[in-house]
This record gives structure tokens, sequence and C-alpha cells, in this order.
């Protein structure tokens, strides 16, 4: 998963996915480094789903824009809405079902 760059439109990015992940985290946060790892692993089978990690603490107006006030959180967008929202303790695997049958929905 990529680090979110100060030079990308993340509204494009969004716009310009089928399905994006966001995944809003810290450093300090060691789930945060968990999910992101896992989201890298799942990714690696689902090539049309994007991702970006976005470090809150890099980026504070970012996670206050999407009302992220806490890591970890993820956003998940298919065709440029806002489809998933989970923060704090929450199943990434319920996330991946999710998003999967989204795909599943987009493919009929």
């Amino acid at each position: 998963m990529e680090n979110l760059s100060k030079e990308e439109s993340l509204d494009a990015l969004i716009n310009d996915s089928v399905v994006m992940i966001l995944q809003f985290g810290a450093v300090t946060c060691a789930p945060c480094k968990s999910i992101k790892q896992r989201i890298d692993l799942w990714s690696a089978d689902h090539k049309n789903v994007k991702s970006r990690y976005i470090d809150i603490e890099e980026f504070p107006m970012i996670a206050e824009e999407h009302g992220i006030y806490s890591a970890p959180a993820i956003l998940v967008f298919v065709e440029g809405r806002l489809t998933v929202r989970k923060a704090g303790y929450f199943s990434l695997d319920e996330v991946f079902m999710q998003i999967e049958r989204y795909l599943g929905m987009l493919e009929e």
C-alpha cells in the first residue's frame, strides 16, 4: 500500500478508481501496521482495488475532512461513493467480504 503523497489529489484518486481503500493510521499505532500489511496481502489478489495509507499526523486536515479523529480507520469507496466506514476495533475480514460483494455486483 502506498502512502498518500502531498502531490496526489485524494478526490481524483477516489473518483478514478473502481474501488479505493483509504487507511488512516499513525506511526505509533501498532494495529495500523498490521492492518496495512493485511491490506497489502489481500490487494495482491485484487488488482482492480487501489489503496492509500494516510498518516493522520502528517495529513490532519484530510483526516478531519473525512471525520477521522483516531486510528485505525478505514474508508472504502466504490465508484467514488463511500460504501464502508470502520474505525477503532473492527473485523478486516468483514471489510474484505463487503468489498468482494461490491466487486461481484460490478462484474454482473
